[in-house]
């Protein structure tokens, strides 16, 4: 009863009372809303889903019988699942499909329909509202509009928010700059390493037209540059959102001044915390409570995080996560996409001389993203030998050189002797060194804010 007032109550808001509600909803309600929409949201899957159906069924988990996320034990939903049996997991018809990397470059797929982007639209609309755009914004969304989910997504958002706005893209920063006049753009949004190269030329240029906001997501921002873009653009705020195309859109945001972590949003997930390490950090789970076509139950985002139990000095309840740290398996966000190691493995085997060992390493050079291949060979021609790796890059994954071309990451080609990169008996293909050191292994399991407070 409760879950079924909930939604109507939300589908019904504005931005703007849907944005008022998260900041002042007592936690205590907001947890029994949570609770309440995820007993119906496991129902419904347990009724509607093929997937959920054969999964409860050889586990003998009953969805009537479902209160809290313990109750499922160890039943998650992953990656992997998506990528074998996506259409199994669909409860009703959907109108459009996104897709997004998996770790063996087979794509995920995940299904909408028209009454949930708006649904999406709004929620997305009052994250923008509570970070600081509003009606009388004029905006650059330069987020992908490709198969990717995300500009799709912070468009219906915009449009939801009733502000004027300009669908650029993944586009050469070049090109949104020179227009940041012409249409009085006050917001900019993009993917951080876009952005980072978009401030350089405003840096560059003087920054003759000053902004009041730029958001970014899809990956981390370096540290480094929170401070920096700030002052090229006078005083422009700098605040990340957290999502990707599994969630829909943005399930962490940053609605206050506050850079070192994100608010989450429990009127539309209820997150958990699993996987747990002595020092707090494990990987962070989600259920949809919205969501009726696709909805995903305990799912396994890979991301690493751990809970800011500290209340934020804004005042907002609701559970926060510190910045992601890493991820459990090998995909990389990092150069403006997913990267994973097959497709190096790509890259690399047509070249002659190489031998089989070789690791990607991503690194900051102050606030620039360098993204360096390491290689073994005999070769004495380390330059004919970079010239014919960018080949097979260029050849094989032209956006993932696009990048290199907007100046987005720098690519390196580092040369090492044979038998000198593996110093065990597994070489890890790829290593993230931008942010933080090295994780360490997981131990305890514990619930999110949600079921345990």
């Amino acid at each position: 009863m409760l879950a079924s007032l909930s939604s109507l109550v939300t589908r019904r808001m504005t931005p703007a009372r849907l944005g008022a509600a998260y900041r002042t909803s007592p936690p205590w309600l907001a947890k029994r809303i949570a609770l309440s929409n995820f007993r119906r949201t496991v129902r419904w899957a347990g009724i509607h889903s093929k997937f959920y159906r054969e999964r409860f069924a050889e586990l003998g988990i009953n969805p009537s019988s479902v209160q809290k996320p313990s109750d499922l034990g160890d039943f998650f939903t992953t990656p992997q699942d998506l990528i074998e049996r996506g259409p199994d997991f669909l409860c009703r018809k959907p109108s459009i499909v996104f897709e997004s990397s998996g770790t063996s470059g087979k794509n995920k797929r995940i299904y909408f329909d028209q009454a949930e982007l708006k649904e999406i639209g709004v929620s997305t609309a009052a994250g923008f509202g509570m970070m600081g755009i509003g009606p009388e914004d004029r905006v650059a969304n330069a987020f992908d509009f490709s198969i990717w989910i995300p500009g799709l997504m912070t468009h219906y958002g915009l449009m939801a928010s009733n502000c004027f706005c300009l669908a650029f893209g993944k586009v050469d920063p070049l090109e949104v700059y020179r227009r940041l006049q012409l249409h009085q753009f006050t917001v900019v949004l993009g993917e951080p390493t876009w952005l980072i190269r978009l401030t350089e030329i405003a840096e560059k240029d003087g920054c003759k037209h000053p902004l009041k906001l730029l958001i970014g997501g899809a990956e981390e921002m370096p540290a480094g540059a929170f401070p920096w873009m700030n002052r090229v653009w006078h005083g422009a705020k700098v605040k990340m959102c957290y999502g990707s195309v599994e969630q829909g859109h943005a399930i962490g945001f940053q609605p206050c001044d506050e850079s070192g972590g994100y608010h989450l949003d429990t009127l539309d997930f209820l997150p958990e915390l699993v996987d747990v390490d002595p020092d707090g950090w494990g990987e962070l789970i989600f259920t949809t409570l919205r969501r009726n076509v696709m909805p995903l139950i305990r799912y396994r985002t890979r991301d690493v995080t751990r809970v800011m139990h500290e209340r934020c000095g804004c005042g907002i309840y609701a559970p926060r996560i510190a910045r992601i740290r890493g991820r459990r398996d090998e995909l990389v966000v990092a150069s403006g996409g997913n990267l994973y190691p097959m497709m190096f493995e790509n890259i690399l085997r047509p070249v002659p001389g190489l031998t089989h060992d070789w690791q990607v390493v991503f690194r900051l050079r102050e606030i620039r993203e360098i993204l360096e291949i390491h290689i073994e060979t005999v070769r004495p021609d380390h330059e004919q030998v970079r010239t014919e790796i960018f080949a097979q890059a260029t050849y094989q994954y032209p956006d993932l050189m696009k990048n290199l071309a907007l100046g987005i990451f720098e690519m390196a080609v580092v040369f090492h002797e044979p038998a000198t990169i593996r110093t065990a008996r597994k070489l890890k293909r790829m290593i993230d060194v931008r942010h933080h050191a090295a994780l360490t292994e997981p131990a305890a399991a514990v619930g999110l804010a949600m079921e345990n407070a």
